[in-house]
């Protein structure tokens, strides 16, 4: 795609949002933190093989969380801590599943997703509908089908607010205009207009990039695999029992400040 192309669809709009720390993983090659072999007496067979608790493969279907500290794919349906409306091949939060986690609770928290990530995530999962389908696309029309997504899902997809205006539209823009040949690839439609996918279109490398989260000081590495090194914690006020499975309902807490 020439520069005189790619310059003839920008558009002046909005800044994105921050993207605090939240980048995108695409399956390039890192290195695994290395995480200490918990070996609890109460995990099942069926928990230490395979990806979920319930030892079944992945899903691309439904949404699936990557734990922070064992590097495995978690079903949104076998989780037990409430987690809210999420979307497939979301990279922005944090996991850490209950087999991890010093306490036994799982914990979770979703953060302001940029623009080029909402982008990622709607892409794909327009893909993976297609796949369903039998059709295997791999381009689609940013004002027909990527930006329709993005406000269809925006609460699942992100927290930050939903913008009033339609200015946003341009900023979908430039993210994707931005990030051609490194997330994105673009074609021109005579009759759909322009046309975007992804670069790298194995679906299952799309996670979040938590060696990047270490580096900043988001998670750090402990003798006990992952921890959050964030300014709150989570509090276990209830469980229930929906769907034969235990429910964590849990709250937020700030710590307090220190006294001056």
């Amino acid at each position: 795609m020439s520069s005189g192309a790619i310059d003839s669809l920008k558009k002046s709009g909005e800044d994105q949002p921050p993207n605090n720390g939240q980048n995108m993983n695409l399956g390039e090659s890192h290195k695994s933190t290395e995480n200490v072999d918990k070996n609890k007496s109460n995990k099942t067979s069926s928990e230490s093989q395979g990806t979920c608790y319930c030892g079944k493969d992945r899903n691309l279907n439904i949404a699936e969380l990557l734990c922070a500290s064992c590097n495995r794919w978690f079903h949104e349906s076998c989780i037990g801590y409430q987690l809210g409306k999420l979307v497939p091949f979301m990279t922005n939060y944090l996991f850490i599943c209950k087999n991890c986690s010093p306490t036994g609770l799982e914990t979770f928290k979703k953060n302001q997703a940029p623009f080029p990530q909402m982008c990622l995530t709607a892409i794909a999962n327009l893909k993976q509908d297609s796949v369903k389908v039998g059709s295997n696309r791999h381009l689609f029309s940013k004002d027909r089908e990527i930006i329709p997504y993005i406000d269809q899902y925006w609460e699942a997809m992100t927290t930050m607010p939903r913008r009033v205006t339609q200015s946003w539209y341009a900023t979908v823009q430039r993210a994707l205009i931005k990030d051609i040949q490194v997330l994105f690839i673009y074609e021109e439609d005579a009759n759909q207009g322009p046309m975007f996918g992804l670069y790298n279109m194995e679906l299952t490398g799309i996670k979040p990039n938590y060696e990047a989260m270490i580096k900043q000081g988001q998670l750090k590495v402990t003798d006990m695999g992952i921890a959050t090194n964030v300014h709150f914690k989570f509090i276990c006020i209830e469980s229930t029992v929906s769907n034969d499975r235990p429910v964590q309902k849990h709250r937020r807490l700030r710590k307090n400040k220190p006294p001056s």
